[in-house]
């Protein structure tokens, strides 16, 4: 009997890309042309297989690799790439999945399944794989909230800096061209620093953004200005239900005017006004992000950090303990 799953690895970026919108948890993350592009900046290996069931495509499973000679899982710096495929389906796509990496020659498979496709635990636990929790905050924009009622969706002292930020004279306004380019890199490598981390995306990182995200208008960025001097910038991925609000923020010389409340309060704005169901924040960071994140009117939810490996349960579980010890803190 044939196996009922396969996989098969596509060079079409439409079918790929449709795949990806027929799933209630397909993200920016999973387009063709971002993991393209980001493949380019970290020099990865990109195997974008497509999964069919007895001959019929039901989804994606994008695998992505380091560089070299031994096949090693890519630690993206950002979430949600892996399989998206029927919740029904996905363990034993999971299971299969394990085989083709015994074909491929690749020991161990690093992925993430997102708030929207993450199963129980105990699903999980009959999947044959290891696993770590993770969280994410999201703000509801399902019901089209008016500005006011976003405005009353946060904490008082969000509400607080808004306004503040109104009163100084700060403004938020679609970027203009080469913002990107010179301020993502600063704000990435701000925030990275002040966790005690370098920032993992190259020096051009804006630069190659900017060039990737002209004539998408699904990309959006966004300025913080604060008394003419420009404070810093946001990227959203708009191209699914949910936008994904990818990096950016402000500078610290300008975190009295409180431009960064300004910023997110307007990516929030800016999704609602735009049709979408929801705002995903990306990420936990640390508890003050959190923090920062919540009092902006976002929720908790959980998504997991898979490792799959056909080898012995051990070694998979290892695999999980040194993932969790470098990303300790991120």
């Amino acid at each position: 009997m044939a196996p009922e799953f396969r996989f098969a690895v596509t060079d079409d970026p439409g079918e790929w890309d449709a795949l990806v919108a027929q799933h209630a948890g397909a993200t920016g993350f999973h387009d063709w042309s971002w993991l393209q592009l980001m493949a380019d900046v970290f020099g990865w290996r990109f195997i974008p297989l497509v999964v069919a069931r007895q001959g019929t495509p039901v989804g994606v499973f994008p695998v992505v690799l380091r560089p070299g000679p031994i096949a090693r899982p890519a630690d993206p710096p950002f979430p949600y790439v892996g399989p998206l495929v029927p919740g029904a389906l996905l363990p034993d796509v999971l299971r299969a999945f394990r085989r083709w990496q015994v074909r491929h020659g690749v020991p161990i498979a690093r992925f993430d399944l997102g708030p929207a496709v993450t199963p129980p635990d105990e699903l999980l636990s009959r999947c044959g794989v290891e696993w770590t929790g993770d969280r994410t905050y999201v703000v509801d924009l399902a019901d089209s909230p008016s500005p006011e009622q976003l405005l009353a969706g946060m904490s008082r002292s969000a509400r607080h800096n808004v306004r503040a930020a109104e009163r100084r004279g700060v403004e938020i306004r679609p970027s203009r061209p080469g913002e990107v380019t010179a301020f993502l890199p600063r704000v990435l490598s701000e925030s990275y620093e002040s966790r005690g981390v370098p920032s993992p995306y190259p020096d051009d990182i804006g630069a190659r953004i900017e060039r990737w995200a002209e004539g998408r208008d699904h990309v959006y960025a966004a300025t913080a200005v604060v008394e003419g001097e420009l404070a810093g910038v946001i990227l959203a991925l708009a191209g699914h239900p949910v936008v994904m609000g990818w990096a950016g923020g402000t500078l610290r010389a300008y975190r009295s005017a409180n431009p960064s409340s300004a910023l997110y309060h307007h990516i929030v704005q800016w999704s609602s006004a735009h049709g979408h169901t929801a705002l995903d924040m990306v990420g936990r960071v640390d508890e003050g992000i959190s923090r920062f994140k919540m009092s902006m009117g976002a929720t908790e939810r959980p998504f997991v950090t898979v490792v799959s490996s056909p080898l012995p349960r051990v070694a998979r579980s290892a695999a999980t303990a040194l993932w969790q010890v470098t990303h300790r803190g991120s």
